[in-house]
């Protein structure tokens, strides 16, 4: 449900072309790829000091099912062309930094939203992808546990599924003009939010995104919306911004005519929050001393809601970061694209607690890879005769034909370059060679030299 088709196929399609225009020949099938992200997701809980090391040979390091489903060398192939988009397309003024990634984040958008309703109290916030590289997109946090990294805006439900995601580009990033006289954090709610409006859904935000402007928006969406509010936001209440003495458990509230309200409640510190649905109900939440001890202080209900369904977007990030697909990459579009098939898979492992049963989140990986393995391909064994024919790497015929060799013989010579390029001659024979001269009009590379001179027996085999 989640990981579909279409980016499957374009994962292998993309592979393959990208191995195609580095003059190699991948021949890489869907079957392939599952094995691979089978083969990630077993490395994100049962992990070695390299990914070489899961086919080693020795007692102490190795796994026999993962050298058993794929081979070492297929799987350094996958994830050395591993590509999402066709980068001769890029146009040269693209402003777009997630061109390598674009499609596969388009289809999961409209994927996540497809697939699960999630709950009515929604939670809009930021996640990390761990990153220490460089990269114009890496951002510095360092209230959060991930301090270095890519920067993602999340919407997620209470159960830890994001419905929709968005990565941080640039401060000025302008997606959809619509919301462009807005600020950014604004922006960020809107744009996320915008497929679940008229569906009378709370919405939860911290004080980075708040302000007077985007909850009117959304109250007009008919969406419900509360948050944290900072002081020197536009439009607040004068009487929220002055330092009133207060003790802990009082609190003052301002209604709008058209229905906003603000609340200010001090806990050790005032804190100030605005809501387009809430009232003056009281209740109370519990509160620790310094000694460590819970007491029960008074608050209005925004402030018991807020702390019970801002949770969401952590949650998701608590579940991402288990057993997560922590590979180190020197292409810097790498450590996103895992954290993406990431998010996948607890967004998956929601949706089946959700369906079937809660179980852990270990338990539903080692399910989910298992499964994946079980997709190889049968692979044919050889004979001992064939292994060792195949130990001398003996080529079985030239690259050209005989016609392109023999022909116009006129226009054959031997020319030098400072490539170097193994004999077509030598590699017949089963012996290495790897001259600097080649043939003008063949394009191969010949020995010739005092002591050898392959160039003229290539032309009159």
């Amino acid at each position: 449900m989640v990981f579909v088709e279409s980016i499957l196929n374009d994962l292998v399609y993309q592979t393959n072309l990208y191995g195609t225009q580095k003059n190699k020949t991948l021949r890489i099938q869907r079957e392939d790829m599952l094995v691979f992200l089978g083969i990630n997701f077993l490395m994100g809980y049962n992990r070695l000091p390299s990914y070489k090391d899961y086919w080693n040979t020795s007692e102490d390091l190795g796994v026999k099912l993962v050298s058993n489903a794929m081979s070492r060398d297929m799987f350094e192939k996958i994830l050395i062309h591993l590509h999402c988009n066709d980068s001769t397309l890029l146009p040269t003024n693209n402003k777009d930094k997630l061109f390598k990634l674009r499609p596969i984040i388009d289809k999961l958008n409209e994927s996540f939203k497809r697939n699960y309703f999630g709950t009515r109290q929604v939670s809009v916030d930021e996640s990390m992808v761990k990153f220490k590289g460089r990269s114009t997109l890496k951002q510095y946090n360092p209230m959060k546990p991930v301090k270095r990294g890519y920067k993602i805006w999340s919407l997620a439900d209470q159960k830890g599924y994001m419905l929709a995601f968005k990565i941080y580009q640039d401060k000025e990033e302008i997606v959809n003009h619509e919301f462009d006289k807005y600020g950014l954090g604004e922006r960020v709610v809107l744009e996320l939010t915008k497929s679940i409006w008229n569906e009378h859904r709370e919405i939860y935000f911290d004080n980075y995104f708040s302000s007077l402007p985007l909850v009117q928006k959304l109250k007009l969406e008919n969406t419900l919306a509360c948050g944290t509010i900072r002081t020197n936001r536009k439009g607040l209440p004068t009487e929220m911004c002055t330092n009133k003495k207060m003790k802990r458990g009082e609190h003052d509230t301002k209604f709008l005519p058209d229905g906003i309200s603000f609340f200010k409640w001090m806990d050790n510190k005032a804190v100030n929050f605005i809501s387009n649905f809430h009232g003056s109900e009281v209740t109370s939440v519990n509160r620790k001393e310094k000694d460590c001890t819970s007491v029960s202080v008074t608050c209005p209900t925004v402030v018991s809601d807020y702390n019970s369904y801002m949770g969401g977007v952590d949650h998701a990030d608590r579940l991402r970061a288990l057993y997560d697909i922590d590979r180190k990459s020197r292409k810097w579009w790498h450590r996103l694209f895992f954290g993406l098939i990431d998010i996948m898979f607890v967004n998956s492992y929601v949706v089946y607690c959700t369906l079937f049963e809660k179980i852990p989140v270990l338990e539903y990986r080692r399910i989910v890879e298992r499964g994946l393995l079980t997709k190889q391909l049968p692979q044919k064994k050889k004979s001992p005769a064939q292994i060792q024919k195949n130990l001398k790497r003996k080529k079985s015929a030239y690259s050209m034909p005989r016609d392109v060799r023999t022909g116009n013989l006129g226009i054959h010579h031997p020319t030098f370059g400072t490539q170097r390029g193994r004999c077509e001659v030598c590699s017949y024979k089963g012996i290495e060679s790897r001259p600097h001269s080649k043939c003008s009009y063949c394009k191969v590379h010949l020995c010739v030299n005092e002591k050898k001179n392959c160039f003229s027996e290539y032309q009159e085999l």
